[in-house]
C-alpha cells in the first residue's frame, strides 16, 4: 500500500454522537525510519457491541506533526463494510515511505465513519523519519586505548551521563561528558519514537552487563536522577547507577503521549516533564519511571544486590518547579499519575509562553490547568510516590534487600554532599592518601572522581550561571568545614584550586569570574584548562581535552594498571557512613528501610 493523495492538513471539529461500538489500534512494526523504507502496520479491530455495525469508510492519516502541513491518506479498502457483533480481525498492510520524505515525526490518525454515526478522526500513534546520523536512544560506545576502556556518550544528557561516569569510576577507565551538537553546545539530540522508554532502559542495562560482567555481584545499587554530585556519590558507594528518568528531544505533545502511552501498556508506570531548554533547539522532555521496571529488578537479581539507594531532592521551590499539568485525558487522575505530563516553565527565556508554543508546535492544541504549580523538580527531583514505590519494587526483588533513601529539601545539599562524601572516603582509606592536596571546580557537568581523589583534589560542584561569590562562598563555609573536620591541620589557603571548565561548561568566562573572586579572597594557587577546548574525546582533532590529558597524565605516570589496583583496594563507604555525614554537616536526611 502506497500515500495516496496530498493537501495541507487541517484538523475537523467533529462532534461524536455516543460511544462508537468500532475500537480499533494501529501499531507500527518500529518507531523510526529512512527515507524510502516500508512501514508495516497492523490495524486491529473489534465490535464492542453485540450487534452487528456496518463500517461506511475508514483511512489512516498521515501527518507531518513536527510541521503541522500536509496529510496523505491511505484508504483501507480491505476491511470488510459489515462487522457481527464481538466480531475481532486484524488487517496487516503496508506503507511506502517515499525517497524524498522530509525527516520528523509523522503521526497516525484513524478516519472512521460508522452508519448511524458521525465520522471520527483520532490520534493513534506516531513514527519518526530520521537518517543514519540522528539518534534514537543514547549510545556509550566503548573504545580501548592502550587496553583501557574508554567511554563515549552520545544523546542523553545529566541521567544518561551518570551511567557513563558510573563505568568510568567502577573500570578505572576514562570518559568524556557526551559528543556535541556543535562546538561549545550541548549533546546530540536523542529523537522520540514511541518505544523510547523501554528502550532507555535496557539501554542502561545491556551496557551494565556488558561493561561489568553478566554475573559480576554488586554490593549497592544507586537509583537517581543526574546532577554533578551523582557521580561522586556513586564512587564513593561503588554502585552503578539506574536513572529514574532519561530525556528525549520532541517537537509535540503527541510523541510524549505515545511515549506515555507504550510504555505504560508494556509495564512501564511513568509520566513526563516536558519544557524547553537552551541548549538544545528542539522541546525536551525527562521521562520518568514511577515503578522500577522489569529489567531494573532482573537487574538487581542477576547481580545479587545487597543494598539500594534512593536518592534525589524532594523540595518544590527554587529549581525548575513550576509547571502546569496537561488535561488531555480525563480518566488521569491525581498527582503524578501514570501518563501525566507537566509543562515546565523553567523561566530560562523570556518569555516561556512564547518559547515554549516555538518548540511545542500541537501545545495550543492541549488544555492546560488554570493555575501554575510546584512539583519535583525537573531535572534532580524525586516525589514521595516514586520513593514508595522503588522501596517497594527493591524489596519485591528479596525482602533481604536494604532499601536507603537519601533526599533533602534544598538540592544544593545533594550537591554538598559529593564534596563530603569524597573526602570522607579519602579518610577511611587515609593510609592510600597523603592529606588533602586541592580543590576542583567542576561546573555542570564534568567530572573524574576517581582520578580526581588519586591526585588528592575534592569537588567543589557548581552551576555556572550562578555568581562566582556564591560558589567561593560554599567552598569557605561548607566544603573546607568538611576538610578540616577529617584533615584538621590542612592549610587551605596552600590548596590547589583547579578551574575545571571548557568551551561546553562553564566556558572562560565562568573560570576567569572564579579567578577573580578567589584572587580577591588572597588565594593565588590556581589550575587553568585550555578553555577554548570541549570536554570530548576525539584524538584526531589536535586538541587536548580535560579527559585526554588525563589519560595521558596517567599513562605516564603509574599507569591505568596501577589506577585499577589502588582504587579496586579502596573502602567504599556504607550507609552507616552516610548517616554520619548527615548528622555532622546537616541538610540531607538518610532513611533506611
Amino acid at each position: 500500500m502506497v500515500f495516496i493523495g496530498c493537501k495541507d492538513y487541517k484538523q475537523e471539529n467533529v462532534v461524536r454522537e455516543g460511544e462508537h461500538p468500532i475500537k480499533i489500534e494501529v501499531t507500527l512494526n518500529k518507531g523510526a525510519y529512512n527515507a524510502g523504507e516500508t512501514i508495516n502496520v497492523r490495524i486491529g479491530i473489534e465490535n464492542h457491541n453485540s450487534k452487528s455495525v456496518s463500517i461506511e469508510t475508514i483511512s489512516l492519516k498521515i501527518v507531518n506533526i513536527s510541521e503541522g502541513l500536509s496529510f496523505r491518506t491511505l484508504e483501507l479498502k480491505e476491511i470488510e463494510n459489515r462487522w457481527d457483533g464481538k466480531k475481532k480481525y486484524t488487517e496487516i498492510t503496508e506503507i511506502d515511505l517515499p525517497s524524498n520524505i522530509k525527516k520528523g515525526a509523522y503521526g497516525i490518525y484513524l478516519v472512521l465513519k460508522e452508519e448511524g454515526y458521525i465520522k471520527e478522526e483520532t490520534y493513534q500513534t506516531f513514527f519518526r523519519v530520521i537518517d543514519n546520523n540522528e539518534l534514537t536512544v543514547f549510545d556509550i560506545e566503548t573504545e580501548k586505548v592502550d587496553n583501557v576502556p574508554v567511554f563515549k556518550l552520545d544523546g542523553g544528557m545529566s541521567a544518561e551521563y551518570i551511567v557513563e561516569k558510573s563505568a568510568e569510576n567502577l573500570s578505572s577507565g576514562i570518559s568524556h561528558s557526551w559528543k556535541v551538537n556543535a562546538p561549545g553546545s550541548g549533546p546530540n539530540h536523542v529523537l522520540a519514537t514511541p518505544n523510547y522508554l523501554e528502550k532507555s532502559v535496557s539501554k542502561t542495562v545491556d551496557f551494565y552487563n556488558e561493561t561489568l560482567g553478566i554475573n559480576t555481584e554488586i554490593e549497592t545499587v544507586l537509583i537517581t536522577t543526574g546532577f554533578p554530585s551523582i557521580p561522586y556519590i556513586s564512587n564513593t558507594l561503588k554502585a552503578p547507577v539506574l536513572p529514574m528518568h532519561y530525556l528525549v528531544s520532541v517537537n509535540t505533545v503527541k510523541e510524549i503521549q505515545t511515549i506515555l502511552k507504550t510504555a505504560n501498556d508494556n509495564g512501564i508506570a511513568s509520566y513526563a516533564t516536558l519544557s524547553h531548554d537552551p541548549s538544545v533547539p528542539y522541546a525536551v522532555s525527562w521521562v520518568k519511571l514511577l515503578e522500577l521496571p522489569k529489567e531494573y529488578k532482573d537487574f538487581i537479581k542477576q547481580h545479587k544486590v545487597k543494598n539500594v539507594v534512593v536518592l534525589g531532592a524532594t523540595g518544590t521551590s527554587g529549581g525548575e518547579t513550576k509547571a502546569k499539568q496537561l488535561l488531555y485525558d480525563g480518566s488521569i487522575k491525581g498527582e503524578y499519575a501514570n501518563k501525566s505530563i507537566y509543562i515546565m516553565y523553567p523561566g530560562t527565556s523570556p518569555d516561556d509562553v512564547k518559547t515554549l508554543n516555538e518548540k511545542i508546535v500541537d501545545l495550543k492544541d492541549f488544555k492546560q490547568q488554570e493555575s501554575y504549580i510546584r512539583i519535583a523538580d525537573w531535572e534532580s527531583g524525586i516525589n514521595q510516590k516514586q520513593i514508595t514505590n522503588f522501596k517497594e519494587g527493591a524489596k519485591s526483588v528479596s525482602p533481604s534487600i536494604f532499601v536507603v533513601t537519601i533526599t533533602a529539601e534544598d538540592l544544593g545539599r545533594l550537591y554538598a554532599l559529593g564534596g563530603y562524601s569524597t573526602i570522607a572516603m579519602m579518610n577511611k582509606n587515609k593510609e592510600k592518601f597523603d592529606g588533602v592536596k586541592g580543590v576542583v571546580f567542576n561546573p555542570y557537568l564534568i567530572s573524574h572522581p576517581v582520578i580526581e581523589m588519586k591526585k588528592g583534589f575534592v569537588p567543589l560542584l557548581y552551576w555556572q550561571l550562578v555568581g562566582a561569590e556564591y560558589t567561593v562562598y560554599n567552598m569557605e563555609n561548607d566544603l573546607f568545614k568538611a576538610i578540616k573536620h577529617f584533615y584538621p591541620t590542612t592549610d587551605v589557603k596552600e590548596l590547589s584550586l583547579w578551574l575545571n571548565s571548557t568551551r561546553n561548561f562553564g566556558a572562560k568566562w565562568s573560570a576567569n569570574n572564579l579567578m577573580n573572586e578567589l584572587t580577591k579572597k588572597g588565594y593565588s594557587n590556581f589550575i587553568e584548562n585550555n578553555y577554548e577546548v570541549d570536554e570530548v574525546w576525539n584524538l584526531s582533532d589536535g586538541l587536548d581535552s580535560p579527559c585526554e590529558l588525563l589519560f595521558k597524565e596517567i599513562k605516564e605516570s603509574s599507569g591505568f594498571d596501577s589506577l585499577k589496583h589502588w582504587n579496586n583496594s579502596l573502602k567504599p563507604l556504607t550507609i552507616k557512613d552516610i548517616e554520619e555525614l548527615s548528622s555532622i554537616f546537616g541538610g540531607f536526611q538518610v532513611e533506611t528501610n
